[in-house]
């Protein structure tokens, strides 16, 4: 059954169209208008097409010329039979329609009475390719200005991230030892939390009844472009900073130490040297918080004002006003930034960086940062840091706070939510379902890409990191429209959550399996096929105990972001299936903000647990994890 990796081979098109078919999904969508129609089918007393289309079609057609809201009308009438199907404006109500179409037709009713036995009525919609949907976007203020706000925030923040993440990663690695530990875990502490606990915490800080904002008398609050831009800006943090971290480690200090020796200052090192040296990294790393931020949904559905921004605004517009065709446009918008830097990233910046360690390996005399760069870069990483600290205390106020500054007296009572514990149980249910997906076709495509020679290789491998690139919102559209009909037909159940949630984080296992199939020898796997062992055999028995650590990555990885998951699965939500992260966004955007304060917690008491958990395990089991 299995031979040369064909079974993999057949397997690999199917896998990767999980993730490029829903994006074709929803670019289809993009480019049609869905009318409502009214369909009036007549069953005739006379055998004669002639007669049926005299007697029946043509009296009916004359009553109809008049009704409102019509852009066209087509008839089919054979024998006995007579159809008449008219297509309303997309705006029109389709229900207003029917009972114009009735009250129509029963004026003329004994026209045509003895030519008729009986007539039906049936209410559908109908889909043409249009650009009508991308004329309506450009012609209407309120949703390209959406497309601009998305870009703007998305570069302020990156604006904003990249410098302090350097100076974390600068600290972190060169600074005192004192300061190091504390910088990192500061600067990884938002990962444990939902992307949108932040924006959580400036409304109770400074909402319209922050805390600031009652005890100072402010005369202005955080909602709208300061809420976002600093909720993302914290939430994105640590993305920027262990790239840019990465990049730091890779570069040796030889460069350094001749310019030092030739007298050049710490300034001129770290601005003619070590920036340029980390360029290629550091523009990675903005790439990143670019699609993130532009990709945001939570933060600003909860501090975003009457801001508009195009994942919250896609989200409404299917959800709120069930216009599908519009909410695509507002998915491919979303897309064109992704895709573009994600070529961009894959075709000009892969690999691209410069090497600073060769040779032997030298050690060098560890130096102090000069005080005109150590200064300026602690305080910003300390205000930071203290930002980072008071978000999370005042989330840990809140939760244990009946109403916080209204009434301060403490309680226990948010964190007795039934629906709360239940989507906490649902979300370990749907992180470890995801994460046992992810890693298991993840490592399967990275043997086939780097050890089989397969048609369009590049590609399948650019398809299959698609999905870290495409917005969450963008995948949980298209997998509704995809997985919406048979042979597919997921939409609705708690089975597409997972598979989108797998599918999104693939990418990583994907990743992390190449890096460490790169490092094993291929005579290792030749020879235990010399020996009889079949390529199934040789894949499961020699290659994947191998790159275990590559499974466990993955494994972590998918598990900890499938349980803070939010933009993607909104769309794929069912009821007695919801996600803590979804809960919390729900009940904080109707007003309790205490519960949405302790289900945080405790959410981040479950991942942090589980991490630990999982952590003794790879040591247990002596798995190198990273």
């Amino acid at each position: 059954m299995y031979r040369n990796g064909h079974l993999f081979s057949k397997q690999l098109p199917q896998k990767i169209g999980r993730i490029v078919l829903p994006i074709g999904s929803v670019l289809i969508k993009s480019f049609s208008v869905t009318y409502p129609t009214v369909t009036v089918r007549s069953q005739n007393s006379v055998f004669n097409t002639a007669e049926s289309e005299r007697l029946v079609t043509r009296p009916i057609l004359e009553a109809l010329e008049t009704l409102e809201g019509v852009l066209e009308t087509r008839t089919t009438t054979e024998n006995d039979r007579s159809v008449i199907v008219l297509r309303f404006r997309k705006d029109w109500d389709d229900l207003r329609g029917l009972r114009d179409v009735k009250q129509a037709l029963n004026k003329i009713q004994s026209t045509f009475n003895l030519a008729v036995d009986r007539i039906r009525f049936e209410l559908g919609q109908e889909s043409v390719a249009s650009l009508d949907t991308y004329a309506e976007f450009f012609s209407t203020r309120y949703y390209y200005k959406a497309l601009f706000n998305s870009i703007f925030l998305a570069v302020v923040t990156t604006c904003l991230i990249i410098p302090i993440a350097f100076c974390f990663a600068y600290l972190g690695l060169k600074g005192p030892d004192f300061i190091k530990r504390p910088l990192r875990v500061l600067g990884l502490l938002p990962l444990i939390a939902p992307p949108f606990i932040f924006a959580l915490a400036l409304i109770l800080i400074g909402g319209r009844s922050g805390i600031l904002t009652r005890l100072l008398h402010l005369p202005f609050n955080l909602y709208g472009w300061p809420g976002v831009i600093t909720a993302q800006f914290i939430t994105f943090l640590p993305l920027g900073y262990l790239m840019i971290e990465n990049v730091l480690k890779s570069l040796g200090s030889n460069m350094d130490d001749a310019a030092s020796d030739m007298g050049a200052s710490d300034v001129d090192i770290l601005f003619n040297i070590t920036i340029p040296l980390a360029a290629p990294g550091i523009l990675k790393a903005a790439l990143l918080v670019f699609i993130l931020s532009i990709a945001d949904f939570g933060n600003p559905m909860l501090i975003g004002g009457e801001v508009s921004f195009l994942a919250t605004d896609a989200y409404l517009l299917w959800i709120g006003e069930n216009n599908l065709e519009m909410s695509a446009v507002f998915c491919v918008f979303l897309v064109i930034p992704s895709i573009i830097i994600f070529i961009v990233h894959e075709y000009l910046l892969k690999g691209k960086g410069y090497t600073t360690i060769g040779g032997k390996p030298q050690q060098s005399e560890k130096r102090k940062i000069a005080p005109q760069i150590f200064y300026p870069m602690m305080t910003a990483t300390t205000l930071v840091s203290l930002g980072i600290v008071l978000c999370f205390g005042i989330i840990f106020v809140g939760a244990f706070t009946k109403i916080i500054m209204i009434d301060n007296s403490f309680t226990l009572e948010h964190f007795q939510s039934v629906n709360g514990f239940r989507s906490l149980l649902t979300s370990l249910k749907f992180a470890f379902g995801a994460a046992l997906i992810a890693p298991v076709i993840g490592i399967t495509l990275s043997y086939i890409l780097v050890r089989k020679r397969i048609p369009l290789k590049k590609i399948l491998e650019s398809s299959a990191l698609l999905g870290f690139a495409v917005p969450g919102t963008v995948m949980g559209v298209g997998y509704i429209l995809f997985f919406n009909s048979p042979p597919l037909k997921l939409t609705g159940t708690f089975a597409i959550m997972i598979l989108n949630e797998a599918f999104r984080n693939l990418p990583v296992s994907l990743e992390a399996g190449v890096s460490k199939l790169h490092q094993l020898d291929v005579s290792i796997e030749e020879a235990a096929a010399d020996m009889g062992a079949s390529a199934f055999s040789v894949y499961t028995r020699v290659v994947l105990p191998i790159i275990s650590s590559a499974f466990v990555a993955g494994f972590i990885y998918t598990f900890m972001v499938g349980m803070i998951a939010v933009s993607a699965v909104i769309f794929l939500i069912t009821p007695g299936n919801n996600l803590a992260a979804l809960y919390i966004l729900a009940v904080a955007e109707e007003g309790f903000l205490g519960m949405a304060c302790a289900i945080s917690i405790m959410l981040i008491v479950v991942v942090l647990a589980c991490l630990g958990v999982l952590n003794i395990l790879a040591r247990y089991t002596k798995t190198k994890i990273f």
